[in-house]
Formats: structure tokens, sequence, C-alpha cells
């Protein structure tokens, strides 16, 4: 269920962005700046749809004439939270997100009418991002007490919070476009594909008192994969960014 209703989702979304493509104007940011672009303000929308979903802002640095610099930060909770059964799973449910990002412009551009060369932010880019994300809960379960060599002294019932943290890298390619909004052209299309890695933690119990008390939770499958299962795999990365250039 949970693939088909992801391939439906990026059918939709390149849909969607092929429309947007063929209105982005094939001309830069100069009608409306005095000076040249410093700083783009970003939001991500498909983060909202995510399993552990976030509202997650970014910004956007220029470097010289093809470098630039991109932060990232979401911050998501229960209620925000569009899937019934992760509602029910948990209780009081934080999800912290991070990304850091280089990337360098080619600065090519091709349009509807002709290639041509463009300046940063716009134009096709190459990237590598780091990115974080940990996802805390409160748990009622049994957690074991002076644990030693996989063996407790005895168990504890209750409520207790927990952690599961993921972290990884991204090598992207990307092309950010300027939509044709009447009268304004400082908002920016970014839409970037990726591929590179994940390291995932298991679920575990959080008491800097004693190391030795911990418990681990699986959470199921994700596209095949063990969720519970920690250790690092394959990833990749697909998305759209929309953005206001300051």
């Amino acid at each position: 269920m949970a693939d088909r209703f992801c391939k439906v989702l990026v059918l939709l979304f390149l849909f969607s962005l092929n429309g947007l493509a063929q209105r982005a104007l094939p001309d830069t940011l100069t009608p409306v700046l005095n000076r040249p672009p410093q700083w783009v303000v970003k939001f991500a929308p498909l983060s909202l749809i995510d399993l552990d979903n976030t509202i997650q802002f970014g910004t956007e640095r220029l470097l010289g004439r093809k470098h630039a610099i991109q932060a990232e930060f979401g911050y998501g909770w229960q209620a925000l939270n569009l899937y019934p059964y992760r509602r029910d799973d948990y209780d009081d449910f934080e999800v912290w997100r991070g990304r850091l990002e280089w990337r360098r412009y080619s600065g090519r551009y091709r349009s509807n009418r002709r290639p041509h060369y463009a300046t940063p932010p716009i134009g096709r880019y190459i990237a590598v991002e780091t990115f974080f994300k940990q996802l805390t809960v409160l748990e009622t379960t049994a957690v074991g007490r002076e644990c030693l060599d996989g063996t407790c002294a005895y168990f504890q019932e209750g409520t207790f919070p927990m952690y599961r943290t993921v972290w990884g890298a991204h090598f992207k390619l990307g092309r950010q476009f300027v939509l044709s909004i009447p009268g304004e052209n400082r908002l920016l299309l970014d839409f970037y594909m990726g591929l590179g890695f994940r390291t995932l933690s298991l679920f575990r119990f959080s008491n800097p008192a004693n190391g030795n008390d911990n418990i681990v939770r699986s959470t199921g499958s994700v596209f095949g994969w063990d969720a519970g299962q920690a250790g690092s795999r394959l990833s990749g990365t697909l998305g759209i960014k929309l953005g206001y250039v300051l």
C-alpha cells in the first residue's frame, strides 16, 4: 500500500513539475533587483506529507559567481502528522530535521525558447548534502534495569522517552527556475534528485544516568526494508522547494 501511494505521488509530482517548467521565465532576476542576489529563503512543501512530517524552511547563501551554501531546519509534532496510524503508534512524538548543502551552478539554462547562460541562483547545479533526523517519543513499556551482557536484574514498567536518529549524505542534480507570476519574478522553484546513503539507529531509551539501561523497538518496513533494523543503506532523494530571492 505504501509503495503504491508513493509511486502515485511521484507521478503527480513530475506532471506538476513539467507544467511549472513550461511556464518558467527564460530570463534572469535583473529586472527586479538593483544589485546581485545574495540570499534565497525557501520552503519545502513535500516535508508536510512525509511519514515523519515537519514544517521545513531553509536559506541559500550565494558565494561568488557559481557557488552557494544552503541550510535547512524542520520541526514536526504529533498533531501535525497526517497519518492516523502514526499518531496511534506513539505518544507526544517530535521530529527534528536538518540539512546542510554545498552546490555549484553550471551557468547553463535551457528554456523553451533557446539555451543560454544564467546567473545563480538560476540554472542547473550539482550539490552534496548531509542530513540529520531525530524522532523523539514517549513509550509506555518495560525497561530493563542494571543490565549486563544482555541480562537485566529487573524490569520497570512506565512511560519513558525514546529516540531514533538518521544520518546520511546525498549527491544531487538540480535546477532552479524563475516562476512566471505577473509582476513578480523573485519567486523560484528548486527541483532536485539525488542518490546516497543513510545510517539508521534503533529506538533507544534515553537514560544518561545509566548507559546499560536500554530497549529497542521495531518500526515496521519502508519500501521492503526493515525500518527497525539499524545500519547503513542506499538512499534516494527527490523534491522541490519554493524560494524567494532577497
